[in-house]
């Protein structure tokens, strides 16, 4: 009794401070080892993962800062080469609720395998690109790789981490996923001012031909596979959700454009992305209500009975749209409307995107110690500072150092919070329903990265309808309100990031 009562009390005393990687492995029966050593396979094994899964979120924002050339070169507008980006994003979204049923289905290596060849077929007919149609379906092939490659890495490392290091390791897929939109811009400026931008994708292939290798020697099997069966009413039901979902702003967009210059045009608009938006939620309702029903459903959706997970997943999808926001907005506002060159534009970002790189592996083991509590809500306080600082401060008379100064302090916080929110969403839940907690997580994730890219190029396009053509004194004076209001935006939706988190920590179960 007294040793009950002990444990008891230094269970209360704890108040957060109990490591979350120890109520992970309570629930995860697949990472029981006793060696609580990382072994050398492993490591390889999520480095090969993590290979993949970076150049394909890499190249998310990598093609960003190459709009205006891209433009030039292929005779299309802002709204048709943002969906370089947009429908990649997209792709990824898509393809991702497929790992839950992939992991039942198949082989670790036979995933793997799949998602490599898709990665390195679209980036050979990238870097082969005669025009854009040919340009956006190697976008589609990577991004459906890349939605392969991102739950892999996570499943591998939830499914075979020794217990206590599952929040180091957690962090160092974290860094994978925050650090590579934030790089892309950079890698693509530096690319593009000395060479062609089709060697960007032939650059590429040396490190997804690492990883193959790498791959094929150490991704090894530690579950057994399932006999299920996917049903094509749930693919069906996703796709056209989420397609109608994302087209239906960029309609609304097109619409609030339209108005701008007074195009009798808007109201057709307006109507069309009403009705995308009606099917898209007809679509996604039935997807709920037959997955509900369904003896093997694409995604177990009970993992969203937890109140815990849906508010961590709620923040972890908008921490994502700020991101991507500023990866989209920085080197296109830079570019249209503070004359900077294209090596600029990308550089400006390298500070944040090398700070958070270093800082993501730390943020998960200062969880494994303090707990998710103390470090995510200081971290979110940096991070919101940051997006605060860059809404008051961009504008008019502003520089382009600004523009790195406050992307620094943002990547400073958004590093140390944005894995562990995963971290503490997944740790909820019992080894059954993780590749599902999995799957939802990076699903959102790539969807909000869509969402952002079509939602900051309404901002820019709203903002320079109507103003002339680009470096012309009006419409660069109109690019950097449109970015300024962006900005606020992103800082709006970070301040909600916050609270969300902040609730489920006040949440019970």
């Amino acid at each position: 009794m007294v040793a009950q009562q002990s444990r008891v009390k230094k269970g209360k005393a704890g108040n957060g401070r109990k490591s979350l990687s120890q109520s992970i492995a309570r629930n995860n029966n697949t990472a029981t080892q006793d060696d609580e050593n990382i072994s050398i396979n492993l490591i390889l094994a999520i480095l090969s993962t993590g290979i993949m899964a970076f150049i394909g979120i890499l190249t998310e924002t990598l093609t960003n800062v190459l709009f205006p050339g891209l433009m030039a070169e292929f005779h299309v507008d802002t709204s048709t080469v943002q969906w370089l980006t947009t429908g990649y994003l997209l792709t990824v979204a898509l393809v991702t609720p497929l790992s839950s049923y992939f992991k039942r289905k198949l082989k670790l290596r036979t995933i793997f395998l799949t998602a490599i060849v898709l990665c390195i077929t679209g980036c050979l007919m990238a870097a082969c690109t005669l025009n854009f149609p040919m340009l956006m379906t190697a976008r589609i092939l990577q991004g459906a790789g890349t939605g392969i490659a991102l739950p892999l890495m996570f499943n591998i490392i939830l499914g075979q981490s020794p217990k206590s290091k599952i929040g180091m390791l957690m962090g160092v897929g974290g860094m994978v996923v925050a650090v590579a939109p934030a790089l892309g811009p950079t890698v693509g400026g530096l690319v593009g001012t000395f060479m062609p931008w089709r060697w960007i994708f032939v650059i590429l292939l040396p490190f997804l031909f690492v990883s193959l290798v790498c791959g094929l020697k150490t991704i090894h099997q530690v579950t057994p596979t399932e006999e299920t069966h996917i049903n094509p009413l749930h693919v069906l039901c996703l796709a056209v959700g989420f397609v109608c979902f994302v087209f239906a702003l960029d309609r609304g967009g097109s619409a609030v454009t339209a108005v701008s210059n007074g195009d009798t045009s808007a109201t057709t608009q307006c109507v069309i992305a009403v009705v995308l938006l009606l099917i898209a939620m007809a679509a996604l309702l039935v997807f709920a209500w037959v997955s509900h029903r369904a003896f093997s459903p694409l995604v177990r959706l009970t993992v969203l009975r937890s109140v815990k997970f849906r508010w961590h997943l709620l923040a972890y999808v908008l921490l994502q749209f700020v991101t991507i926001g500023y990866g989209y907005m920085i080197p296109n506002a830079s570019q249209l409307g503070f004359g900077a060159s294209v090596l600029a534009a990308g550089v400006v970002l390298l500070p944040g995107a090398l700070l958070g790189a270093a800082s993501a592996p730390v943020s998960g083991s200062l969880l494994d110690k303090f707990g998710p509590v103390r470090p995510m809500f200081t971290a979110m306080i940096v991070g919101l500072l940051g997006t605060v600082l860059m809404a008051a401060f961009i504008g008019a008379g502003s520089s382009m150092v600004m523009f790195g100064l406050w992307y620094f302090v943002y990547m400073l916080g958004f590093s140390m919070c944005f894995a562990n929110t995963m971290t503490c969403g997944m740790a909820v839940l019992p080894p059954e329903l993780k590749a599902d907690g999995n799957a939802l997580f990076n699903t959102f994730q790539q969807l909000s990265g869509a969402v952002a890219t079509t939602v900051m190029a309404v901002f820019l396009g709203v903002a320079q309808a109507g103003h002339g053509s680009a470096r012309d004194a009006e419409f660069v004076t109109a690019t950097k309100s449109g970015a300024h209001w962006g900005f606020v935006f992103l800082a709006v939706v970070m301040a909600c990031a916050m609270l969300a988190n902040l609730r489920a920590f006040a949440s019970k179960r």
